[in-house]
């Protein structure tokens, strides 16, 4: 039953959600839109069943399913419970109570009390009760901490810088979301279309086997063009099966980024995902050693806007603020109290019903057993810590530029030559399938399907080669963007 009503939540969420995801800007998910571990097609009911997503739509519906993003939010959430924790100590409190006691017996004592004014001589005794059987007690009690050493303002600085790096951290975890999505996405499209190649692959040796045996019915050709068609068509029908287990497997892949079922059957459209590189007409390797000024300005904007050194930086003021911290853990305190007391059946000869008291508390530590010396040491080393890591946090930006700078240049290269040698290819192959069907071959004394066959493989091993530069392009610009912290930006 509760499980049947989370998932009419999700579809009700997502009822309303999808026609953003399908059109708004990249967004970042709502934090109370409901969020299931792995929700499959029975809880997005209609909205991937039978559709084609594109790039920008798994991206937006990974940033709504995604695990990791949800429990960044959550550690975000703590986050800012502790700064709301911190900043409260430093306001006033108002507590009351209310007791109701119920003893065994009352406390009594016989005492004389008058003469009876009629009688001198007979005394009148009587009994004053101390405590009564049944007693109800009322109190109210109000403080008022006064941080005359700044202890609890640096308390509270402290967790909100903690509050920020936590902020920041489901910022860094967008930007790698995103990331992970786009590369998936594109070893999708990728295994896709090494499937099309394998597939003409495929065709090409099967239609050259069907050739190749009328032709042996004819006696034009041996049984050894025949031969070797069918051994091609085997080794083609073999990279089949592969190139369409290898498309399964990414869908799989795809849908743990995204973080919805394993087994969620998933169409992924190529429009708008593939960038064509600008080519510069020229694939000439560049021999010079400087990564030049295009470069300076992404790591520029990388130190700047990556989430990784700004959670550093947070950290280190967090850090900064605990040895301020530590260091005036040995100030003195104050604290303002006011009490009221409220006992409507007090006992004794003069009961008090009404009670109050105020109190002002002036604390000094003499001797804490070198507690406050730990601390700082403790403070102190945390602070190192933290400048370590965002030391470590700017090596490694810079490495992650500079890696992903240089392969979206290789690859642009790469793409380049990969349609040069692709259109190579294709021409050779054509020239070789001429040949064949008149039955000569450009060399003397070998067979012209034994040319077609390698002009054939030629072009498989070239498409291929075109297909992998292509989308190694764009997953190291996606990568690229990553490095630089662009999709921590988009909001």
């Amino acid at each position: 039953m509760i499980w049947a009503f989370r998932t009419v939540c999700f579809a009700g969420a997502m009822s309303l959600a999808w026609p953003a995801i399908a059109q708004a800007p990249l967004i970042q998910a709502k934090p109370d839109l409901p969020i299931l571990s792995s929700p499959g097609l029975e809880q997005l009911g209609s909205f991937l069943q039978g559709k084609t997503i594109t790039l920008d739509q798994a991206v937006r519906l990974g940033l709504i399913t995604n695990r990791e993003l949800a429990l960044a939010r959550a550690n975000m959430y703590t986050a800012q419970g502790k700064t709301k924790e911190a900043r409260a100590a430093l306001s006033p409190t108002l507590g009351s109570a209310l007791d109701i006691v119920r003893l065994n017996d009352s406390v009594a004592n016989k005492t004389l009390l008058v003469d009876d004014p009629q009688n001198f001589n007979k005394p009148i005794g009587g009994e004053v009760v101390n405590q009564n059987v049944q007693q109800l007690l009322a109190s109210v009690t109000a403080q008022l901490p006064i941080d005359i050493s700044g202890t609890i303002h640096v308390a509270t600085d402290q967790a909100r810088f903690q509050e920020l790096a936590y902020r920041l951290d489901v910022d860094r975890t967008r930007n790698q979301i995103v990331s992970d999505v786009k590369a998936a996405f594109y070893d999708v499209l990728r295994a896709k279309a090494l499937q099309k190649v394998a597939e003409e692959d495929l065709k090409n040796t099967q239609d050259r086997l069907k050739d190749a045996e009328s032709k042996l019915a004819a006696r034009v050709v041996t049984k050894f063009d025949v031969l070797r068609a069918q051994t091609d068509v085997a080794a083609a029908q073999q990279n089949v099966i592969v190139a369409k287990n290898t498309v399964k497997t990414d869908l799989a892949v795809l849908n743990m980024v995204l973080g919805i079922k394993v087994t969620t059957p998933l169409e992924v459209a190529e429009t708008g995902a593939v960038i064509e590189p600008a080519l510069a007409g020229s694939a000439n390797v560049q021999t010079d050693e400087s990564l030049g000024p295009e470069f300076e300005s992404d790591l520029k904007e990388a130190l700047i806007q990556r989430p990784e050194i700004q959670v550093a930086s947070a950290s280190i003021e967090a850090a900064q603020k605990g040895v301020t911290f530590a260091r005036r853990s040995q100030m003195p305190s104050l604290n303002l109290s006011w009490g009221y007391l409220y006992a409507p059946n007090a006992g004794g000869t003069t009961p008090l019903v009404h009670t109050w008291n105020a109190q002002a508390v002036l604390s000094l530590p003499i001797f804490d057993g070198g507690l406050a010396r730990a601390r700082r040491q403790e403070a102190r080393g945390v602070l190192a810590g933290a400048e370590t890591l965002r030391r470590e946090a700017v090596d490694q930006v810079t490495l992650e530029v500079e890696q992903a700078y240089l392969s979206v240049n290789e690859a642009r290269q790469r793409v380049e030559v990969a349609n040069q040698s692709l259109n190579q290819a294709t021409e050779a192959f054509n020239l070789a399938k001429v040949r064949y069907q008149a039955g000569v071959s450009a060399h003397a004394g070998i067979s012209p399907l034994l040319e077609l066959s390698d002009a054939q493989s030629a072009l498989t091993l070239a498409s291929s080669n075109q297909v992998n530069a292509l989308y190694d392009f764009n997953s190291a610009s996606a990568r690229l963007d990553r490095a630089l912290g662009r999709y921590a930006q988009q909001h």
